[in-house]
């Protein structure tokens, strides 16, 4: 540990060499090794005793993860020290030998603090680390054994409640029974006894009258809030989802506090934690919540007495007739969190606990067979001529429900009611969740489609700030999928906890989920999803926006051809997703090394089937680089003449003259002869001949010819069209007529206008050409 003059010197430390023990103090290690030693104690012990209910695993396993969190964070605050304490005494070197020139003594002082530090360090970095490993190995041991102590569980079989054997179980365990719902009784009592002395009373009934205002003031609220979504939102669903959105967690959030202020009434908040009265209290007040959204909610959206404001497209008389069961389905979840007392706390026998459980199974599955039913029997009206058409999801949904109902009551009738409740318990929270889940789904989708995309309100004012209707429209769908997306990751979470609603436990799962786990060294997970999605969509605006930028702004202020900015923009193109594509395969967890077995497969490919697609990318990048031939030339392939116009690094697009395309393989460029007639020189060649008969006068003839070319439009005047005589023969001598045009693209045009010209020329002086030949 460090020494006693470096601990005097800690509280004048900088904070780049500040001393170990302020990051991470020796009480906070003692008191992590104390936590992690009590539960692996715990564990010994719960593993030696018999009888024992999965909730005190269950403790253990939370209280080992909390453990695993602490001495990972403890980790993640010194680990940063080791490469700072590393980096200073690389600056100041080792010390001096005997016969070096001695260095002040402030620099040797501060190296030995320095080295005291560091030794610090990784005495507390190898405690810190070991404990996170003993903590994380204890989660897993207990999250195991929490499986296999819920598997045997809701395996486990008792006597039939039609049996004879199974009443005669719950007499015998009367006594105890009688025994726990007596101290109960007392402890309620004397509560309240104690409440109605004194000021005590006044007390209570000012909880009394909070808690009923509390109750009651969401539903006096509800028209305000309908009122409100009237004046701000467009007339659609949108406008009555979001007024359900707000009620049901107005609700929620009213029927806490209603029981909080009930439970300060009674108790003052001095109750103490292991009496009878509090343990119940505590597992009904963690189903509260619940019961307030169930209600609010459910009322919000069936809206039994307006139609207009109803979200589910069921019938009048349908939403009627869920009223009730709206109540029914609030009520058995309050049930559900006393009897989770009287299961784990009271002290009960085994059949009266399966007593009650069947009670539940009793009040939940015709609850789950009725919802359907009335749906079904109070269909919605239709048009005259219409059909009544069920969605599948709807189909499946009840069906579901009637499976999972008639299977609880059997398993209940021959003895498995622990798999009769747990199962019914883990519909119930699904169908809350998924209530919930859909609600907010409903909200932000309807939400985004009438104010975010290009036509609603907010969208326009993207779009009179410049933003094109296709990026918000493109952002707001993929933005509307993600959260999709991590609404199932959610809902995912919830079922996996068991259907506790939990806290800790669904937001472990949520983490799980979200942050995902390495398969292979690859991390698939929500997140990991993100960035494969962002960051594509990132570098393709990057890519896009440098490029403008290159060609709007750098370009014009270089002498580079079309060509050549065409091949800058494409290399910088390709050269970029390569990069993205890496940072992608990097963000999952790919590297060089994990990738040894694809280049081997593809060198595989390549000997056999790829080997043309290779020859084409290998020719592609040397066109790119070497530029016999750039966007623009005209260029003669295969008996084929056309502009170039794109050049990929597979292929070549070229132009021909009847307006269709003509793809070329770049390999063909390589290997084969091409004919680039603007290469090194733009401009054009025109050239024909033309026969005269023997004894026609030349030195007038050519001086009429060269008069007329000078008059042709698109002839270059440098170098001057010339007319020379290219043969003689027996009966007829052979003039040749040529020139320049400025581009070769119009020599066919200029050509043909200048055979005219001289034609006209030659009439016109009575001169006589016997045959015309173009050449």
């Amino acid at each position: 540990m460090m020494s006693p003059a470096f601990a005097d010197d800690a509280p004048d430390q900088d904070s780049l060499i500040a001393v170990p023990a302020t990051v991470v103090s020796d009480n906070a290690l003692n008191s992590l090794e104390a936590s992690i030693r009590n539960v692996y104690q715990a564990r010994i012990d719960v593993k030696k005793a018999t009888g024992i209910h999965k909730i005190t695993v269950n403790e253990l396993a939370q209280q080992a993860a909390a453990d695993e969190v602490s001495a990972q964070g403890m980790v993640s605050k010194l680990e940063p020290y080791e490469k700072t304490y590393k980096n200073l005494l690389d600056v100041l070197g080792t010390a001096p030998a005997k016969d070096m020139p001695s260095e002040p003594a402030s620099i040797t002082r501060q190296r030995q603090m320095i080295l005291q530090a560091q030794g610090d360090l990784h005495s507390r970095l190898m405690r810190a680390r070991l404990y996170a490993l003993e903590a994380h190995a204890l989660a897993e041991i207990l999250s195991q054994r929490t499986d296999a102590v819920q598997q045997a569980l809701l395996l486990q079989s008792f006597a039939s409640p039609v049996t004879p054997t199974f009443w005669l179980n719950v007499s015998n365990e009367f006594s105890a029974t009688e025994q726990s719902l007596l101290t109960l009784y007392s402890e309620t009592l004397r509560t309240v006894t104690q409440d109605l002395l004194g000021w005590r009373i006044a007390r209570l009934l000012g909880a009394l009258v909070a808690s009923g205002c509390l109750i009651t003031a969401p539903f006096f609220l509800l028209r305000q809030i309908r009122r409100a979504a009237a004046r701000v939102l467009p007339d659609a669903r949108l406008r009555r989802v979001t007024a359900a959105a707000v009620f049901a967690p107005l609700c929620l959030l009213c029927a806490t506090l209603s029981a909080a202020a009930l439970w300060l009434g009674l108790t003052g908040g001095d109750m103490p934690d292991g009496s009878a009265l509090a343990s119940m209290a505590s597992r009904i007040s963690t189903q509260i919540p619940l019961v307030g959204f169930i209600l609010g909610a459910g009322f919000a959206t069936l809206s039994p007495t307006n139609p207009d404001w109803r979200v589910l497209p069921i019938s009048d008389n349908a939403a009627k007739a869920l009223r009730s069961h709206v109540v029914w389905f609030a009520l058995l979840i309050f049930f559900r969190g006393a009897l989770r007392y009287f299961d784990m706390e009271a002290g009960l026998g085994q059949t009266t606990v399966q007593l009650l459980d069947a009670g539940f199974i009793l009040l939940a599955a015709p609850l789950l067979l009725s919802i359907p039913l009335q749906i079904e029997r109070h269909p919605a009206p239709i048009a005259e001529g219409g059909v009544v058409r069920q969605s599948m999801l709807g189909r499946v949904t009840r069906v579901l429900l009637s499976l999972v109902s008639v299977f609880s009551i059997i398993a209940m009738l021959i003895g498995y009611i622990p798999l009769g409740y747990t199962i019914l318990s883990w519909v119930c929270s699904m169908i809350i969740t998924l209530f919930g889940l859909a609600l907010i789904y409903l909200l932000v989708n309807d939400f985004s489609k009438t104010e975010l995309l290009s036509t609603g309100r907010i969208g326009r004012y993207f779009v009179s700030m410049g933003v094109p209707d296709r990026i918000i429209d493109q952002m707001m769908t993929v933005m509307s999928g993600l959260f999709s997306v991590f609404l199932l990751f959610v809902a995912v979470a919830v079922a996996q906890s068991g259907g506790d609603f939990d806290f800790d436990v669904i937001s472990g799962n949520i983490g799980k989920v979200v942050l995902g786990q390495s398969i292979g060294g690859v991390t698939l997970s929500f997140d990991v999803l993100l960035k494969c999605l962002v960051i594509p969509i990132a570098g393709h605006y990057f890519i896009k926006i440098v490029r403008r930028w290159l060609t709007k702004r750098l370009f014009p202020t270089t002498t580079l051809d079309k060509g050549g900015q065409t091949s800058i923009l494409t290399i910088f193109t390709y050269a970029s997703w390569i990069g993205i594509i890496l940072i992608v395969m990097s963000s999952i967890g790919v590297t060089v090394s994990s990738m040894t077995w694809v280049v081997s497969a593809l060198s595989v490919g390549i000997g056999f089937g790829l080997q043309s697609i290779v020859q084409n990318f290998v020719s592609g990048i040397i066109l790119l680089a070497e530029r016999p031939v750039t966007i623009g030339d005209l260029v003669e392939i295969g008996g084929k003449t056309g502009d170039i116009r794109r050049i990929s690094v597979r292929s070549t697009d070229i132009g021909l003259s009847d307006g269709s395309t003509l793809i070329v393989p770049n390999s063909q460029f390589i290997t084969s002869s091409v004919r680039n007639a603007t290469f090194g020189r733009p401009s054009g060649a025109m050239s024909f001949t033309i026969a005269f008969p023997l004894g026609t006068d030349l030195s007038k003839s050519i001086p009429v010819m060269a008069e007329a070319l000078e008059k042709v439009d698109g002839l270059l005047t440098t170098p001057l069209p010339s007319v020379t005589i290219a043969d003689i023969q027996f009966d007829r001598v052979i003039v040749k007529v040529s020139g320049r045009t400025s581009s070769p693209r119009s020599v066919d045009g200029i050509a043909n206008k200048a055979r005219l010209a001289v034609w006209d020329a030659l009439e016109k002086n009575g001169i006589v050409a016997s045959k015309e030949s173009s050449g």
